[in-house]
């Protein structure tokens, strides 16, 4: 531990992002990732922490299931999405049928090699940064391996500073919009999701190649809406809570525009004008509020 770049006693930091001290990962487990062996018919989710990676990770399991039935498995989606980082190389859980499903919040330049090379599908979700900002506040008090923050003050100011779970989201966002060109990815926004659940999960489908009934397609949104999962073991994290490795439910509120809850005035245009000056070069908008 000594070796490591402390962030704080709970991150560390590595080639520009923060990672938990107390997770599996270290700087050459990470490394060591860049090596994994990659199928072409792998499928990746990529997020920035708490962008809707359990959302994504009901989805594609959903699909699969549909798709090919005969794979259909009991595990939790954790177990059939598995996150890269929380794995070592000779994990069990790639020697799986064919499409393996992976979730990570690695950016670009830390994935594994063979992904772009073989063409690998990845999907891209992300989410209005001020939500992720104030989830990630509610998930630092509840997952074990980060710091309780000491305030929402101290908090907003280390999210605008990088030093939170992955770094800057300015840096990952804009990583992922230049590799669009790059690999084979499908971009879906949160807030898309919470608008038209349906033509998202169609939009993902084509880009899979999934081709789903239009029954089998209602299935894949009726188990994944917020109600059905908040109340599904399989998919809300419940073993975790369980474990005590978090002290409470990971699935909130599942809505755009709850950090109107904690931004100030000040706070609020301090945020705009960051996003202003880091993304304004990009063909990015974000819903920042839906009226429930």
């Amino acid at each position: 531990m000594d070796s490591l770049d402390l962030v704080s006693p709970y991150l560390f930091s590595y080639k520009g992002r923060c990672f938990p001290v107390q997770e599996l990962m270290n700087p050459k487990d990470l490394d060591a990732l860049q090596h994994v062996d990659v199928r072409p018919s792998d499928i990746y989710m990529i997020t920035y922490p708490k962008s809707g990676s359990a959302w994504m990770q009901q989805i594609l399991v959903k699909i699969v299931d549909a798709a090919h039935p005969d794979m259909e498995e009991e595990a939790d989606n954790r177990a059939r999405v598995p996150f890269l980082e929380g794995n070592t190389l000779d994990d069990f859980r790639r020697e799986r049928p064919d499409p393996r499903l992976y979730a990570t919040h690695l950016p670009p330049d830390m994935l594994p090699t063979g992904l772009k090379a073989k063409g690998v599908k990845v999907v891209y979700v992300m989410r209005n940064p001020k939500d992720v900002l104030v989830s990630l506040y509610h998930f630092s008090h509840s997952w074990k391996m980060l710091e309780t923050p000491k305030s929402f003050e101290a908090f907003f100011q280390d999210f605008m500073d990088g030093k939170v779970y992955m770094g800057l989201w300015f840096d990952h966002v804009r990583a992922y919009q230049n590799e669009k060109d790059k690999m084979d990815v499908h971009y879906v926004k949160y807030e898309d999701m919470l608008k038209d659940l349906r033509g998202e999960v169609v939009k993902v489908c084509d880009f899979l190649g999934k081709d789903l009934t239009d029954e089998a397609i209602d299935h894949v949104v009726e188990m994944s809406t917020f109600k059905n999962m908040k109340t599904n073991p399989k998919a809300n994290y419940k073993d975790l809570v369980e474990k005590q490795r978090y002290s409470s439910p990971t699935m909130r509120k599942g809505v755009a525009g709850d950090w109107k809850n904690f931004f100030t005035v000040a706070q609020n245009e301090y945020f705009d004008r960051v996003f202003e000056e880091k993304m304004s070069d990009l063909p990015l908008s974000f819903t920042w509020e839906i009226n429930q």
